[in-house]
């Protein structure tokens, strides 16, 4: 465990501003058509840990701030650093175009189950209306955000919890129908958690978090899960989301904080590498998984039992879970501990 002086000095040798640390970037926007991006060396590995402390002090209540940030001085490492982020991936903000920044943190590998981030207390606002009777369950519609992301502080060397995202579905039904209401392939991309990465996905996308990382392949699961020591099970991470036009529901907004030194957070973007999807890529799920134990066995498929958060109209599911079932392969990309990979559902 890092003292947290040594950090706070360490913070102290930043001294380069973020304007300055935008500065003379050549990063092109990634292309609207990547649903989900992932990045490497995003924040350097100093920051990491001045992130991480904060992020531990923030906790699990949802915050939000507005961009563009008009004095950085007088808003917290993470919003500033979360600032800088938005602004080497092209999200362009102005008096005029005000977007929003929802975040929340978490340092345990959890199980979350699979869902869609909404605007959680209009949706609950909603569903009591609907309860009520004062609206129509077929009139109510979900608030998304435009993009949603994970950026990973510090990963124990025990987790091999991906943030696993279905990039062409909203909800656990549209597991079994698709996008189209067609009974089709689905297709779902596993980002194994890396120190320092970056993933950004459309912000209607179902995603998940399983724990155990082979959970959706088990009959059964025994024992509690391990939290500590934090350099073997922690996972601590910072989630974002952006809105446009206006906040979240009853998300408090930024508070200012008295102004303190500037340091630069986050690399350059000439400095981090795209690892999903690679530039050659044509569209977001070209990756085939194979088995070394020859033709047969690749083509065996086993049971992929799925769980879904939240009340039915989130789920847009009667049960707790979907069952599908995939290539025997494919459960090694959810144990895989850094490559981006891209896999079919049936």
């Amino acid at each position: 465990m890092y003292n947290v002086i040594a950090v706070v000095l360490a913070a102290s040798a930043f001294l380069l501003g973020f304007t300055a640390a935008l500065a003379g970037t050549h990063f092109t926007a990634p292309s609207q058509g990547d649903t989900v991006q992932v990045y490497d060396n995003v924040i350097p590995e100093s920051a990491r840990d001045i992130l991480h402390i904060a992020a531990s002090k923030s906790g699990l209540g949802h915050k939000a701030f507005t961009r563009p940030i008009s004095n950085p001085g007088q808003h917290p490492a993470i919003e500033r650093a979360l600032d800088a982020i938005l602004s080497e991936l092209g999200d362009e903000a102005d008096d005029n175009n005000k977007q929003y920044v929802e975040y929340w943190t978490r340092q345990e590998w959890r199980h979350i189950e699979a869902h869609a981030d909404v605007d959680e207390h209009l949706a609950k606002y909603h569903d009591k209306a609907i309860l009520n009777g004062e609206m129509d369950l077929n009139q109510v519609r979900y608030r998304y955000p435009k993009n949603g992301h994970v950026l990973y502080l510090k990963i124990g060397n025990q987790v091999r919890g991906p943030t696993c995202i279905f990039p062409d579905l909203q909800s656990g039904g549209d597991l079994l129908t698709g996008a189209d209401d067609q009974i089709k392939e689905t297709n779902l991309v596993t980002v194994p958690a890396v120190n320092g990465r970056l993933l950004r996905f459309e912000g209607n996308a179902l995603h998940s978090v399983p724990r155990p990382a082979d959970l959706w392949f088990l009959s059964f699961v025994r024992g509690a899960p391990e939290h500590a020591p934090e350099d073997e099970w922690g996972r601590s991470v910072i989630l974002f989301n952006t809105w446009m036009d206006e906040p979240p529901k009853d998300v408090p907004l930024h508070e200012t904080i008295p102004e303190d030194d500037l340091q630069s957070l986050v690399n350059d973007a000439n400095l981090w590498t795209k690892v999903f999807p690679k530039e050659d890529d044509d569209h977001v799920c070209n990756t085939e998984i194979t088995e070394e134990k020859g033709l047969e066995s690749d083509k065996a498929l086993s049971k992929v039992k799925i769980w879904l958060l939240g009340n039915d109209r989130r789920r847009n599911h009667q049960m707790r879970t979907v069952n599908l079932a995939a290539k025997s392969a494919v459960k090694e990309a959810f144990l895989e501990q850094h490559t981006v990979t891209n896999i079919s559902l049936h």
